[in-house]
């Protein structure tokens, strides 16, 4: 039965169908010239070298160069630039080092508190075998603490002198835990030593019982003489391959490389069952599978055979739509792109793999409930998509911790004046106790470039009809929104409010700076009842 069984599966791998190629071709010869195998790597670094001059080397040749250089010396190759990529190669130990103290300190600092920090990805890498340090460079070292104790754990870090890059975490609220900020940079020594205090271990993983799980399973390691807890080397694994998505071919680059050092210094200590257990469990079989095909096609030995096309075939119906869509950046995706990632991804989230033949007979619901995750998204009927998102957020049993006003879906973080949208749709929710209705104020600044005279956006709060709103630059500012609000909720009550941007601009696009983000209405204070419940004052520290 046992024979019968493994020729069957053995077959069903044979007919799979065979992946796309994750990385594009520049990526792929870098990580052939750092990794490969004989003459394949011997190869790829001379088309390397041959394709694009040392003065342009970006981030992932930087961090692979002390790999780039082993495989010329293998190969006894030398050209006018091979002192200055020693040079680097030293450099890149040194800097590794030097930023180690950073993350000793924030450990002490975080266990005299009585809070648990796990060091993850590379960090952990380097605790399992030193050598590592000289082979390849880290961006930062990741800290992972649990989601109720981060906002403590920041605050631990600011008064151990460490400060932040990049965000107010002073301004942070409660809420700002639970959306999609999933970590903060914090250094006392500049943003070139910089760590990462993560409170959840992927970005795209809300989910705290993973968490519970890493620390459940951790292991006591050495970094540099001191001991640090790290994941368990299936953990550890399990993290790397379902961190990246196709879009992101650097992040893809790092985390292979990463995986290829795991292995090759846990040699056959890999419990892969229990890999794949966690990979199926938390929705992340499709990019782990991604990620271990970019192994198993350079280094076959490294994977089980069958593994990644296993992974893949777990994934429900619309797997192959999702990574194509996947494998466009970010900032190009359609909103008809958009929809279907969202579509698809919530698709998968509603089963458990395998995928098998009943739940052909459960698509239809999953189907619609997955319109309702990607409808904000869906690029007709805008002012019944805002009633809709309205509802999804009036009716949603995610946490609200503490008091204040969430800024959850469609914000940015938070700023010195107030908050900035950046989505087409946008909601906040403000905790409120008593009658069935009420007056709510928002006071805005809309985007308005250079030649534009008024920007248009659309509110809902549940009473009455959408309202359309037209600010120009003749109104006074900021300008004043008022919507007559319904209350929902039955334990924990709640106003919520929808915006719809009409006009959203990118500062990039235009010329105005590097900010990247889809601006629309920056949120200066929110009122209910003619009682501020939201200002830059009340946020500061």
């Amino acid at each position: 039965m046992q024979t019968k069984r493994a020729s069957r599966f053995n077959r069903s791998v044979e007919m799979a169908p065979k992946l796309p190629t994750a990385l594009n071709p520049r990526y792929l010869t870098l990580f052939r010239a750092a990794l490969g195998q004989g003459q394949t790597a011997v190869d790829a670094y001379q088309a390397w070298r041959a394709s694009e001059p040392l003065d342009a080397a970006d981030e992932v040749v930087y961090r692979t160069m002390p790999l780039l250089v082993a495989t010329a010396d293998r190969a006894g190759i030398a050209d006018a630039d091979t002192k200055r990529m020693r040079g680097v190669v030293k450099h890149v130990w040194l800097s590794n080092a030097t930023r180690v103290r950073d993350v000793v300190e924030a450990c002490a600092a975080l266990k005299a508190a009585g809070i648990a920090a796990l060091l993850i990805k590379g960090g952990a890498l380097f605790a399992r075998d030193a050598s590592y340090m000289a082979k390849r460079m880290t961006g930062d070292y990741d800290l992972l603490v649990r989601r109720h104790e981060a906002p403590r754990a920041i605050e631990v870090l600011r008064q151990a002198s460490f400060r932040s890059h990049g965000m107010r975490v002073e301004l942070f609220s409660e809420s700002d835990f639970d959306r999609d900020i999933h970590a903060v940079a914090m250094s006392r020594a500049g943003l070139s030593r910089a760590i990462d205090l993560h409170w959840r271990a992927l970005f795209w993983l809300d989910d705290e019982s993973f968490t519970e799980e890493l620390f459940r399973t951790a292991e006591t390691a050495t970094l540099l003489t001191h001991e640090v807890l790290i994941p368990g080397l299936a953990e550890h694994l399990a993290i790397a391959a379902m961190r990246p998505e196709p879009a992101d071919q650097k992040e893809m680059v790092f985390r292979a490389l990463e995986v290829v050092h795991v292995l090759e210094s846990a040699g056959t200590g890999v419990d892969w069952d229990r890999f794949r257990a966690l990979v199926t469990r938390y929705g992340g079989s499709l990019f782990a599978a991604q990620l271990l095909d970019v192994v198993a096609r350079e280094m076959p030995a490294l994977v089980p055979d069958g593994l990644v096309e296993r992974l893949w075939s777990y994934g429900p119906p619309g797997k192959s739509v999702e990574i194509a869509v996947r494998a466009v950046p970010w900032g190009q995706r359609t909103q008809w792109q958009q929809f279907w990632l969202a579509f698809f991804t919530s698709l998968r989230a509603q089963f458990e793999a395998p995928f098998r033949l009943l739940d052909w007979s459960k698509l239809p619901g999953a189907a619609m409930a997955a319109f309702d995750a990607g409808a904000v998204h869906f690029p007709w009927f805008r002012e019944t998509i805002l009633k809709r998102v309205w509802r999804q957020a009036a009716y949603a049993t995610h946490p609200l911790r503490g008091q204040d006003v969430w800024f959850g879906q469609g914000f940015s973080i938070p700023e010195d004046e107030g908050r900035w949208t950046d989505h087409q749709f946008a909601v906040l929710e403000i905790p409120i106790a008593g009658q069935s209705h009420a007056a709510v104020e928002l006071a805005v600044i809309p985007f308005l470039p250079p030649g534009t005279e008024s920007f248009h956006f659309a509110a809902f709060a549940g009473t009455g009809e959408v309202l359309q709103f037209a600010a120009g630059r003749i109104d006074p500012m900021p300008f004043k929104v008022a919507l007559n609000a319904k209350i929902v909720g039955t334990d924990k009550r709640k106003i919520v409010v929808a915006l719809r941007m009409r006009d959203p601009g990118r500062p990039m696009d235009i010329g105005h700076s590097i900010d990247h983000r889809l601006l629309g209405l920056f949120v200066k204070s929110v009122s209910v009842n003619g009682v501020p419940v939201f200002t830059p004052a009340a946020a500061a520290p």
